[in-house]
């Protein structure tokens, strides 16, 4: 029996944390085995990267090479490539090369000639001046991500790379999606995932017919766990400790998350502790409401450095939207809010939008993507 917390947030969902998406699961893994260039999109927190994280374990089950690369950590072309090359050599070259002095050998090989670093492991390291000539860098990045396909087509083998938080490629350099255009259509044999949570950046990419990467890859979108899966998944993490929780407890917290994953497994983490804390027998919809209040709480300071940053108008379009997440611009709207002319609204949407605060639900009508931020909204700032 699991004596810990059988829930986890903030952090990678694998193994038994991983909530069940078993037809996005397979859909994905299927994708990936046959070569198909698939873009997962959805809103921060939806699970993006442990659904990767966990069809990847199932794809190196089946011997398919895979890199990984977070380009959160690639503010800056020269940092891009260095993560590139250690995510190529890490994902699809150590898991080949019995010689290790051969595999470094490859990487010597590049326009730019890498620092080799050997660390405690006896695994290298590769760093790239930031110093160097820009041309050899675009040059270096090009022969990169060529890499894969040759050894897709040398080896035989299934093989992918992976890119998240893709959107952050923009800020890079607004040329590197041509780039990759020219290089990846010439990669049967390679799958390429793109994973991103900036919503109109990733649709701005993939889908505007004037951008290099338009149609380049399958859309897999994410959208809330359902209620009978998720219920299902809560009682089984609540059992697995010794714990029991009501079928009506269960709904409770799915009707204040709408089964948003990041947000669910954070609301019954702090459910489980409160519950441990009290030794309740069982645990019933009252006690959601007490940890509905700790997790408040637990996020208050961020969101008060949040809503500080935002102006008046922008503060008052959220307060709205948490009371009435309906027709933002209709006149009837604007006047029992008090927001002013439609060209007001207009720009604070705008940027609400672009924080990833508030997304479109339908034509006209817009949610706060944050479960938790709704909630304190609707319990302090109104």
């Amino acid at each position: 029996m699991t004596t810990g917390n059988p829930f986890r947030y903030g952090d990678v969902a694998t193994g038994d944390y991983f909530t069940n998406r078993v037809q996005e699961l397979d859909e994905v893994t299927a994708d990936v085995s046959t070569g198909q260039n698939i873009v997962i999109i959805s809103p921060r927190r939806y699970g993006k990267t442990s659904l990767m994280f966990e069809a990847m374990r199932r794809l190196r089950e089946r011997k398919i090479l895979i890199a990984y690369i977070d380009l959160f950590k690639a503010p800056t072309k020269d940092r891009f490539t260095d993560l590139l090359a250690n995510a190529l050599f890490t994902g699809l070259i150590s898991p080949l090369e019995r010689a290790m002095k051969d595999a470094v050998a490859l990487f010597q090989r590049l326009p730019l000639t890498p620092r080799i670093t050997i660390g405690p492991n006896g695994m290298p390291t590769f760093e790239f001046s930031a110093t160097q000539r820009s041309r050899d860098i675009d040059r270096t990045i090009e022969e990169l991500l060529a890499l894969p396909g040759r050894i897709a087509a040398e080896r035989g083998r299934g093989t992918a790379i992976v890119f998240d938080e893709f959107q952050e490629i923009l800020a890079i350099d607004e040329h590197l999606p041509g780039v990759m255009r020219a290089v990846f259509q010439t990669q049967p044999d390679v799958a390429h995932v793109f994973l991103g949570s900036t919503k109109h950046l990733m649709h701005e990419v993939f889908t505007n017919r004037y951008q290099p990467l338009y149609k380049l890859a399958k859309p897999v979108i994410l959208r809330p766990i359902s209620t009978d899966a998720f219920a299902a998944f809560i009682q089984a993490r609540f059992t697995s400790t010794g714990f029991t929780i009501e079928p009506a407890a269960c709904q409770r917290v799915l009707a204040i998350t709408g089964g948003h994953p990041h947000d669910t497994q954070e609301l019954c983490y702090f459910l489980w502790a409160f519950a441990c804390a009290m030794q309740l027998p069982s645990v019933a919809s009252d006690h959601v409401d007490t940890a509905l209040t700790q997790v408040l709480d637990a996020e208050s300071a961020h969101y008060i450095t949040l809503w500080q940053e935002l102006s008046a108008h922008q503060r008052q379009v959220l307060i709205a939207i948490a009371a009435e997440p309906t027709a933002v611009y209709s006149e009837g709207y604007r006047q029992q809010h008090r927001l002013g002319p439609a060209s007001s609204v207009q720009r604070s949407i705008t940027r609400l939008v672009e924080d990833d605060l508030i997304e479109p639900a339908s034509r006209g009508m817009y949610s706060i993507s944050d479960v938790f931020l709704r909630e304190w909204i609707t319990a302090r700032a109104q």
